[in-house]
């Protein structure tokens, strides 16, 4: 019985064994073998970014091995470009890399100084620029900022940071920002001018994202009847008040 047990034993270390050498053999193969050098890399989700920046940051080259990559590291590399909220990267054997992307929008202006910071909703600083290249965002005036290192999130000099996010998030959200021209934030209310040459008054408290509601409401009201220009109210929370 002893000697049957060692044969068996014998027999299952060389099947491990002869595993271990296939698999290590395969990883050679894949390693060495030019079947799998990169010959093309696809860049989906993308719609500021240009392709070739994505490959810069990534450090991809085509005609290294495929394998040589670290996918992990290169979804990190590429997140570091503060237009990227998501990214994704998977092998497609033998020879591609495919690049998923989620953008960030820039959705806001901050001039500072001679400069001009574009944010995202959320308050991330996207990019600094020398002038305005997006016509279709509101520039945000009354604020000054303490942070506006690039990648980093917004913050303001007074206590009105949380109500501009907020702002931006609700007028967002009602698909509005791309309808509003200027953001001027003042101690307790905010004025707004829209493409219209509609001028706007709000409180700037914890009913903003109502107030932005009632807004959106009104101004498709006025567009829906063909009114441009006027001025509304929206101190009260009772009455709204619309002046040709």
């Amino acid at each position: 019985m002893k000697k049957c047990k060692y044969r068996i034993n014998k027999r299952g270390k060389i099947t491990i064994y002869s595993f271990i050498l296939l698999i290590i053999l395969l990883i050679y193969i894949c390693i060495s073998s030019s079947i799998f050098n990169l010959s093309k890399v696809t860049l989906k989700g993308n719609d500021k970014i240009v392709k070739n920046d994505i490959i810069k940051m990534a450090s991809i080259e085509l005609g290294n091995n495929l394998f040589q990559y670290n996918i992990n590291e290169i979804e990190k590399n590429i997140l570091k470009n503060p237009y990227i909220n998501y990214v994704k990267v998977s092998r497609k054997i033998p020879n591609k890399l495919i690049i998923e992307i989620k953008e960030n929008t820039e959705d806001a202006i901050i001039k500072t100084g001679k400069k001009y910071i574009y944010i995202q909703e959320g308050g991330l600083i996207l990019s600094e620029k020398n002038d305005i290249t997006n016509k279709n965002i509101p520039i945000i005036k009354g604020v000054s900022l303490k942070e506006k290192d690039i990648n980093s999130f917004i913050k303001i000099n007074d206590d009105n940071q949380d109500l501009l996010i907020r702002t931006l998030k609700s007028l967002k959200d009602n698909k509005m920002l791309r309808e509003i021209n200027i953001i001027d934030i003042k101690k307790n209310y905010i004025s707004i001018e829209n493409i219209d040459s509609i001028k706007i008054t709000m409180k700037l408290d914890e009913n903003i994202s109502y107030n932005v509601k009632r807004l959106n409401e009104i101004l498709i009201d006025l567009k829906s009847n063909n009114i441009k220009k006027g001025t509304i109210n929206l101190i009260s929370k009772e009455q709204a008040v619309y002046s040709p």
